[in-house]
């Protein structure tokens, strides 16, 4: 291995990976210098390329113990790097935030690596502690021979908080669809706790939000929830203005209320969300309960303000001296915490799950705040595959996986705790990026990229320490091409996958049988990106790419070509003989999910846009401007959606708790 290879290798840049075809492709030396430069790194003389080689390979032998200490809490060791033949003695290790001290003897330690730097053998040794740790992040003091090392132990579960045992049924909903006489045109959450008390009407157990990440106030049309401004945040317009004004006695903000109601009476009608118009509408008013609460707040509110400013100081530190938005921040906790409790108290089992985006905007306010940690001039992608023979750019900033360990990975413990709190789970959007994550390069001024490989046993700790911290659940998007080792250890964490039907195929492209599906995950029948069952049924999705010239007509005749075959597959899978070609598109909807909920996934989703009967999609992947991505509303209301599905909901709910 060259001095540059051992360089790209020690900085987690790969030298190659399996395209889906099989072909084993290398990247580049130009490839993975252009990674490296987006790391900021000098690799320009053989003398700097050397001294980093040492910081990053040699120089941890020389150091006793790490920044960070992983400590499996079921099998307790402290990993110790010292000389060989210097392994006599006792090793002090203090953790005062939990009284805590004991002495480990190095005699009794084993030895688990060992490196060789001029002519010195350093062995790494594990040494046994024999007291409980609880779980969590702890600063602790180990002492050897009078000198004192400082190191943070991470003591960490074998696995995160696990799901109930019985078998779960949920609805996935992009809250902001929703429709409701209260609302401002965006779906808030008093549309959410309308959806909880119906959904647990009808047993349902949980209830899978999209991000509601704080977004873009000034450039509303900015809709994605999956490239939002800052993750650790939440959307102000989730706000429930209406509960608000339920607790106030200002006439002034109850008829700026019913003249917002007023002016968008006739857009609450359109198909698609006039982001600038709610937008403008909804912050008018939130503007004005800030400017009340300043003015007449009672002391229990500004004393529950305050507490939370405090409580949150480092986060709400995005915000500056913006006390306002910081005041919506503390609005959205509230009701959102008011939500999951709503949920566990009509008898959810797991209640809200949460999803967390795989990256941020890199004008956003995140980006903006932990600039030191993301790369430059690289971007969030997916190689080449059958839908995308370029690759996919999502326009999303990585991160420097050397840099995000500064200040012992705070900002990822943040980002994971801010999103499990007040839910009962979280769904981690693209979980393969733990391991690896696709890097879109610019090489000679084209498109080009590599995965770049991450800290994966750190990220997993964090994930894991803070599933018990908070009590929530985790559930892994990983669809697509999963390595291996991410596989294994999700399944061994206790973090249940995400499977998709349309996606479960065999090598002949017949869909898997119900049987093979794995327990430990989500089965869904469609999501976000996949059209609503009956447009995909009826090829609507298929007209609707040629009428947006995003296929020739060519493309378009094959691709119905190839759904008359997968229609037939769905056909076959479900084996009844009275279900054809020509059956009703809602018969074969309501028999395919009371099929898809007796396999064996312990948990089970409908999308609420089947429910409601949509046929456009949410989100066309690979577009941007040229469909309204994001913005499709369900003019039905929940009220209706339910009545309408009172039978199959019935049937869902028998054949859920037959099968547990």
């Amino acid at each position: 291995m060259s001095p540059f290879e051992q360089l790209c290798y020690l900085y987690g840049i790969g030298s190659e990976f399996t395209k889906y075809t099989g072909e084993t492709v290398n990247f580049s030396y130009q490839v993975r210098e252009a990674a490296l430069k987006a790391c900021n790194v000098d690799f320009y003389s053989n003398d700097s390329i050397n001294a980093l080689n040492y910081e990053l390979d040699i120089k941890p032998w020389h150091n006793l113990v790490p920044a960070v200490s992983l400590v499996d809490e079921s099998e307790p060791y402290l990993k110790i790097k010292i000389r060989d033949g210097e392994d006599k003695g006792l090793i002090s290790l203090e953790v005062p935030e939990i009284d805590f001290r004991a002495e480990l003897s190095l005699e009794n330690a084993v030895i688990c690596g060992d490196y060789v730097d001029a002519d010195t053998r350093y062995i790494e040794l594990k040494l046994p502690i024999s007291k409980h740790l609880p779980v969590g992040y702890f600063s602790a003091e180990v002492t050897l021979r009078e000198e004192v090392f400082i190191t943070e132990l991470w003591v960490t579960p074998q696995q995160a908080v696990p799901f109930s045992e019985k078998k779960q049924l949920g609805i996935s909903v992009q809250l902001y669809t929703l429709t409701s006489s209260s609302n401002y045109g965006f779906g808030d959450f008093s549309d959410l706790q309308q959806l909880i008390r119906k959904s647990a009407c009808f047993g349902i157990d949980f209830i899978l939000l999209n991000p509601l990440h704080l977004l873009f106030e000034d450039q509303p049309q900015r809709a994605s929830p999956y490239s939002p401004s800052h993750r650790g945040l939440i959307n102000p317009l989730y706000i429930s203005v209406n509960d608000c004004l339920a607790q106030s006695t200002f006439s002034q903000l109850l008829d700026e209320h019913k003249s917002a109601l007023s002016i968008l009476q006739s857009e609450k009608q359109s198909q698609y969300i006039d982001y600038d118009l709610v937008s403008r509408t909804k912050y008018k008013l939130l503007k004005s309960l800030y400017r009340q609460f300043k003015q007449n707040a009672s002391l229990k509110s500004q004393r529950s303000f305050r507490r939370f400013c405090q409580t949150k100081s480092n986060l709400l530190s995005a915000f500056a001296e913006d006390e306002r938005a910081k005041f919506w921040q503390w609005l959205a906790h509230e009701q959102l915490n008011h939500c999951q409790k709503l949920c566990l108290s009509l008898g959810m089992q797991t209640g809200l799950i949460n999803d967390l985006a795989v990256g941020c905007a890199k004008d956003g306010l995140e980006f903006l705040t932990n600039e030191s940690v993301f790369a430059l001039n690289a971007e969030i992608g997916a190689p080449p595959d059958p839908w995308a023979e370029q690759g996919q750019n999502w326009g999303l900033p990585v991160i420097d996986p050397k840099k995000m360990a500064d200040n012992n990975f705070a900002y990822f413990r943040q980002l994971f705790k801010e999103n499990m709190q007040y839910f009962g789970a979280l769904r981690i959007d693209h979980v393969m990026s733990l391991r690896r994550l696709w890097w879109c390069l610019t090489v000679n001024q084209q498109q080009n990229g590599c995965y770049v490989y991450y800290p994966f046993e750190h990220l997993l700790a964090i994930l894991k320490i803070e599933s018990h911290s908070n009590n929530t659940c985790l559930v892994g998007e990983d669809l697509g091409v999963v390595p291996p080792e991410v596989t294994s250890a999700l399944a061994s964490s206790g973090i249940f996958g995400n499977t998709l039907f349309y996606f479960e195929k065999n090598h002949i492209g017949e869909f898997k049988h119900g049987n093979d599906y794995r327990d430990n995950c989500m089965l869904m029948l469609s999501n976000h990106d996949v059209p609503p069952f009956a447009a995909w049924w009826f090829g609507e999705d298929i007209d609707l790419k040629v009428s947006l010239s995003l296929c020739s007509d060519h493309e378009a005749s094959n691709l119905k070509d190839q759904r008359q075959i997968d229609k037939q597959r769905v056909l076959n899978w479900l084996n009844k003989s009275e279900l054809t070609l020509e059956s009703d598109v809602n018969i074969l909807f309501n028999e395919l999910v009371k099929t898809l909920i007796q396999t064996p996934p312990k948990l089970f989703s409908l999308n609420f846009d089947d429910l409601a009967k949509q046929t456009l999609p949410i989100n066309i992947p690979g577009t941007d401007r040229e469909y309204q991505n994001w913005r499709r509303r369900i003019l039905t209301t929940i009220e209706d959606v339910f009545s309408s599905q009172q039978s199959l909901l019935n049937d869902l709910t028998d054949l859920r708790k037959d099968n547990d």
